[in-house]
């Protein structure tokens, strides 16, 4: 199950980087960025969901979005730390 979820992680990141630029792009934001990007995902969907009953697949593809976006967040940070 973990390699499918991993993948989709994967798949998610590359159609991140299509639409936003990829690591030149993500190499323009700080930390606090990173984290105000996520936590403004997360909020937005816990908003959304609620008012339709906290659908499982809804938030199932969020966190995957956002399980992305970390990911792009700690690739920015390790090619920093290089």
């Amino acid at each position: 199950m973990a390699t499918k979820i991993f993948t989709e992680i994967e798949a998610e990141r590359e159609r991140q980087d299509k639409q936003w630029g990829g690591k030149k792009h993500d190499d323009t934001h700080d930390i606090r960025t990173w984290v105000s990007y996520i936590v403004d995902f997360l909020g937005r969907t816990v908003n959304k969901e609620a008012s339709w009953g906290y659908n499982l697949k809804v938030a199932r593809t969020a966190f995957i979005k956002v399980a992305a976006l970390c990911v792009a967040a700690i690739e920015s940070i390790d090619r920093k730390l290089n």
